[in-house]
């Protein structure tokens, strides 16, 4: 897998993600399985809800198991102290929250850009690859941006925190 194919990991969003991982493994796990045999304990298996239940529950966390395992293995981890000083006053992947005003609407939003893998967007991360962050990235405070989409419109960058 070449590097432009692998995933961008924040430092805590590979943080994030290894902990989900433990718990799924370390309690939720464990809890579907004791699940699944105590469903198989009673009896004719071909026609008890809660052993299918228990077993597609297995299933389901087998499976989010191995995403979490490949994202991690398959991720690049940003190097957020090899930020030049130069780059520091910028919007960047891993950088501080940015603060933007939609120019038409006067609505301002604020976020982190992240990559996809750690994209929340209820929670202000949004994925490098997204348009507004394709905009922003590598302005400073001050600057119009327009977003490339199918009705373009222009940001304000009005604010860079640093983390």
């Amino acid at each position: 897998m070449a590097d432009n194919d692998k995933e961008i990991l924040t430092r805590e969003g590979k943080a994030n993600i290894e902990k989900k991982l433990q718990h799924l493994i370390d309690v939720e796990k464990p809890r579907a399985l004791a699940d699944l045999n105590l469903a198989r304990s009673q009896g004719d298996l071909s026609e008890n809800a809660d052993y299918d239940a228990a077993r597609e529950r297995v299933q389901e966390l087998e499976t989010e198991i191995n995403r979490l395992q490949f994202t991690l293995d398959h991720s690049i981890i940003l190097d957020e102290g090899a930020v030049r000083s130069s780059d520091l006053h910028t919007c960047r992947l891993g950088g501080g929250k940015i603060t933007v005003k939609n120019i038409e609407k006067g609505v301002a939003e604020t976020f982190t850009i992240v990559g996809s893998a750690e994209a929340d967007p209820l929670n202000g991360k949004i994925s490098n690859t997204c348009p507004v962050a394709i905009a922003v990235l590598g302005h400073r405070a001050g600057d119009t941006v327009e977003v490339q989409v199918k009705n373009p419109y222009s940001l304000l960058i009005e604010k860079i925190e640093e983390n």
